[in-house]
């Protein structure tokens, strides 16, 4: 049995050793793609957000920039720094602090006619002898005293931000030029300026009832003159009443010193206004043409012979209207450009005691100083005479020089037209009547003539 198996497993190797044919074998099969599995959403748990933990505080500096109702920019830069503890910093006055710096440009009068032609090209038409006047014009040494009190009124006000002068206000004059005519020798003040407006003044004899409700409001104005009438001014009895409530206020108890003293210049000034009231008449805002200048300009000696005065005549230009009027009104030290409310209202209906005519510096008033009269009741019509003849000697004018209706005088009403005659009446034709025909004449008896023997 080994032997045979022997013999069987040598043929086996010879076999092999002969090469006998193998069966073929097959090629591998392909490698399937990678299956990516889908994303597996979670059945009912939500992820919890984490919140970053807070970076830790630093000191820094912050610079904003904002603007305060009067106009002011103001640019605040915030710094911080590592101090103590609380309780030291806290009683510390240098821990907690605010450093204000107020700068202002103070601006430089225009005194060339190209400049004042970029405000007004109408100018030079309107005043053609102004060219030759500006060749010998000096700036005014007034202007520099407004605007030194305008930044002593800002250091005045300092503690107070909100008090400081608004921008408006303090940038209200474009220049202030002393003008003189070289044949006439006629002098004008040439001022260019926005225009606010007055409400102030009454008048019972020629208005006897004037509104005031302006909040700055006076019943006075610094053009005035003698009463004319016995009418009492209706602005008295209010006042009257009032000067009762404080008397009455001032003698109870327990009154403050400080408002002890408010009263007593309450009822100083009241009484001075009642006392005028009794005695003048003063111009009226709503129906006269009158300018007001600064205190700056007519209480202080300054300006020579250019300095004006109240009741000098003038004109405002706006536009291509020139407008007759007078220095009627002194008003703050160093505030500029403020005319009646009937000029603000002819330039711009909208004005009110509240709202300006104009906020831009395109109005020119240009004063005579020197040519006042003895203050009395207005009379429009003279005033435009003499506007008109003080235009004359520095150069004349061209175009419109408004002529003011005087809105004080009751208007005269129309008149009523006589009732017309009426036209004889054409009498209608008439058909004749048919005549009747008349019946045929009945004899009567004859009376027998007497009988004669």
């Amino acid at each position: 049995m080994r032997h045979a198996a022997g013999k069987l497993g040598a043929l086996l190797a010879l076999l092999a050793l002969i090469g006998c044919p193998r069966p073929p074998v097959p090629p591998p099969p392909p490698t399937p793609a990678p299956v990516t599995p889908a994303p597996m959403t979670p059945a009912t748990a939500t992820p919890v957000p984490v919140t970053p933990p807070p970076p830790p505080y630093v000191p820094n500096k912050r610079l904003d920039v904002g603007k305060i109702f009067n106009g002011i920019q103001y640019r605040v830069r915030l710094e911080t720094e590592h101090g103590t503890t609380a309780t030291r910093e806290r009683t510390d006055a240098e821990s907690y602090t605010a450093e204000v710096t107020v700068k202002v440009k103070v601006p430089k009068p225009n005194r060339e006619l190209d400049e004042l032609r970029r405000i007004n090209d109408a100018l030079p038409e309107l005043l053609p002898g102004l060219p030759a006047l500006l060749e010998s014009a000096k700036v005014s040494p007034v202007f520099d005293d407004l605007y030194r009190l305008k930044v002593a009124a800002l250091h005045a006000s300092l503690m107070r931000l909100d008090n400081l002068l608004s921008r408006h206000n303090f940038y209200d004059c474009e220049t202030l030029l002393e003008l003189q005519d070289a044949k006439t020798k006629r002098r004008a003040l040439f001022i260019q300026s926005d225009m606010d407006s007055d409400t102030d003044g009454s008048d019972s004899d020629r208005v006897p009832e004037v509104e005031g409700a302006s909040s700055t409001f006076l019943p006075s104005t610094s053009y005035r003159w003698a009463k004319k009438t016995e009418r009492p001014n209706a602005l008295i009895a209010p006042r009257e009443t009032k000067l009762r409530l404080w008397e009455m206020e001032l003698t109870a108890n327990g009154l403050s010193a400080a408002r002890k003293e408010e009263l007593r210049e309450a009822l100083a000034r009241t009484r001075a206004e009642i006392a005028d009231m009794k005695t003048f008449s003063f111009l009226v805002a709503a129906a006269d043409p009158y300018i007001v200048l600064p205190g700056a300009m007519v209480s202080r000696n300054r300006g020579g012979a250019f300095k004006p005065a109240v009741g000098d005549y003038c004109v405002v230009i706006f536009g291509k209207t020139i407008y007759p009027a007078i220095v009627g009104d002194v008003g703050p030290m160093n505030l500029v450009g403020e005319a009646s409310l009937r000029i603000g209202k002819q330039i711009n209906p909208k004005t009110t005691g509240e709202q300006r005519a104009t906020n831009d510096l395109k109005v020119t008033y240009l004063v005579f100083p020197g040519t006042a009269e003895k203050p009395d009741v207005p009379d429009l019509a003279k005033w435009r005479e003499r506007c008109e003849k003080y235009l004359g000697e520095i150069g004349g004018y061209r175009g419109e020089l408004f002529a003011w209706e005087d809105l004080t005088k009751p208007k005269t009403p129309p008149a009523t037209p006589a009732p017309a005659t009426p036209a004889p009446a054409t009498p209608a034709p008439t058909t004749p009547m048919p005549q009747a025909t008349p019946a045929p004449a009945t004899p009567s008896p004859a009376t027998p003539a007497p009988k004669v023997d």
